[in-house]
């Protein structure tokens, strides 16, 4: 087999599900390489086993709940190689000084911060690892608080809980108080010793906890100013919540799939195939004149392809 035809039998076994990961290379081209994460959707791998990222214990009053916690997205993202055209290698980057012109050595690097513009305070490992936060292996529950109060800015990473053994009945217990009361637990857990707080709540039958943002690191929205109000006809306002109610449907991500991943997919096979692309050209969308005109035309747009499922 050819060298293409030996790399196309790889991408079709990632395309069934194994967890391969491969940089392609098309011989004469001067393209960068793609390794390509196609792996199963989550959902698609249900008894699959899940790796733990961090395991300790849930502090609930007097009780510590021993728990597991996992990563509940993962990133399925086409990662470029960058590679010299001439040969398609992967392109290497030096730490290099511009002042003394020389590449300079992990053990000749130090870390510093800037708090003027070209001067820094020398910070060593040894002062760094004094201020880092004490390893814990504890999910310390500061308080408990209504569930939706945080505001969306907030949220970083969601992670789901699950019950070592040995916490089973606890973990139940805690899940079953905080659906029954509608709240969160709001918390601190140290993450490579970075002190974090976070929400640790129970949905869908699943506890879950979400790292969230210090008030610090949110910008508030009035940075951005007035936002100008402008009166509306009951006329704009009635077709607007008219095309809302036609457009209002269940939650359901898997009618939404990445097409942007998929295109690289297919593009990427095809090139391994030995296939001319062509890519089509979009047609321009059409001029409106008015908000109600808009409106109007996106109801008449809507109002031929209704969703049977769509709630009104």
């Amino acid at each position: 087999l050819s060298q293409a035809a030996l790399l196309l039998l790889r991408y079709k076994r990632v395309k069934e599900g194994f967890p391969v990961k491969l940089i392609f290379w098309m011989l004469g081209e001067k393209t960068c390489g793609i390794k390509l994460p196609l792996k199963m959707h989550p959902q698609k791998r249900r008894g699959v086993f899940m790796r733990a990222l961090w395991q300790g214990l849930l502090s609930f009053g007097l009780i510590n709940i021993p728990v597991k916690m996992f990563k509940a997205t993962e990133s399925n993202d086409f990662h470029l190689t960058l590679l010299h055209d001439a040969c398609h290698s992967p392109i290497k980057y030096q730490k290099h000084c511009p002042v003394c012109g020389q590449d300079v050595k992990n053990e000749n690097i130090v870390k510093g911060y800037e708090y003027e513009k070209g001067r820094y305070v020398l910070l060593t490992e040894e002062e760094l690892e004094k201020a880092a936060s004490p390893r814990s292996k504890t999910i310390e529950i500061l308080a408990f608080i209504q569930k939706g109060e945080v505001p969306l800015p907030y949220f970083d990473d969601t992670y789901y809980l699950h019950p070592a053994p040995g916490g089973e009945k606890a973990f139940s217990l805690l899940g079953q108080a905080l659906k029954a009361q509608n709240k969160d637990a709001f918390c601190r857990i140290v993450l490579r010793t970075k002190p974090k707080l976070c929400l640790v709540g129970f949905s869908s039958g699943v506890m879950m906890l979400n790292t969230i943002h210090y008030a610090s690191e949110v910008r508030s929205p009035e940075m951005l100013g007035t936002l100008p109000i402008y009166q509306v006809t009951a006329a704009e306002l009635e077709l607007a919540e008219l095309l809302i109610n036609k457009l209002t449907k269940p939650f359901n991500p898997e009618e939404y799939p990445d097409t942007y991943r998929e295109a690289i997919g297919e593009l990427v096979q095809r090139k391994l195939s030995g296939q001319e692309v062509h890519v089509a050209q979009k047609a321009p969308e059409p001029q409106v004149a008015s908000i109600l005109e808009a409106l109007q035309k996106s109801l008449e747009k809507v109002e031929q392809n209704v969703p049977t499922n769509a709630r009104h």
